[in-house]
């Protein structure tokens, strides 16, 4: 037999979860444009948005939407991916909580929901996918600047601030007892001050430059088999 045999290239794949707008949307447009192969999810299907719809469109067949509501139980997106299916998993969603933002004012369903949403969910999420990622992939879990101990000068926001900080408790355990012995690498992200929803118009940082440096800061922890905390130019937080 002479001459060389053709290999297929493979894409890359992707799951952003919570890509109906703001940085999840951000992120499925980059990595589609860098040649990934994504799956994003949105809680009601029946409601996805245009801009998402759209971006199937251009993309032919690289873009697939699937429906999740992080307060249901992932089993059924878990056993839809397969094994060693995904390359890289960005769990984006999450909710400020309520205006008040005391402690002393909060009821427990306000709580209860917070944190299941921005702390318990994401983990839940995690630990039924890791079976689905691929050797030296990763997971990344949207965090905050808000959720370092350490960082917190201000005091502000305390319940978000709380829940962005058990975020960061849980995932520590996760990586280093779950994913790290998987060879799965897990990086704790700060997108910025971003002008989104949540943050608000007078935020410093367009979600353009946020999702750009976030892809290309998990593109360079791909094969890095350890847990970082790490804003979107890739500077190190501390916890």
């Amino acid at each position: 037999m002479t001459g060389s045999a053709s290999v297929e290239h493979t894409p890359r794949r992707a799951l952003v979860v919570g890509a109906s707008r703001g940085i999840g949307l951000g992120l499925v447009q980059v990595l589609l444009a860098r040649g990934w192969q994504v799956t994003a999810t949105v809680r009601d299907s029946a409601r996805t948005p245009q801009a998402l719809s759209d971006l199937r469109e251009q993309h032919d067949n690289a873009l697939e939407i699937m429906e999740l509501d992080l307060a249901q139980s992932p089993a059924g997106l878990a056993a839809s991916l397969g094994p060693r299916a995904l390359n890289l998993l960005v769990i984006s969603a999450g909710i400020m909580g309520p205006d008040h933002q005391r402690a002393e004012q909060a009821s427990r369903d306000e709580v209860g929901e917070l944190f299941d949403l921005n702390a318990m969910a994401p983990l839940r999420l995690a630990r039924a996918l890791l079976p689905a990622m691929a050797p030296e992939s990763v997971i990344g879990f949207l965090s905050s600047r808000m959720g370092s101990v350490s960082l917190n000068d201000s005091g502000d926001r305390e319940l978000y601030r709380a829940s962005k900080a058990a975020l960061n408790s849980l995932t520590r355990g996760f990586a280093v007892n779950e994913a790290i012995p998987a060879g799965v690498g897990v990086l704790n992200l700060h997108p910025g001050w971003v002008q989104t929803d949540m943050g608000g118009d007078d935020a410093p940082v367009t979600v353009e430059q946020s999702v750009t440096g976030l892809v290309s800061v998990l593109e360079g922890a791909l094969g890095r088999v350890e847990q970082r905390f790490v804003d979107f130019e890739g500077q190190t937080l501390t916890w």
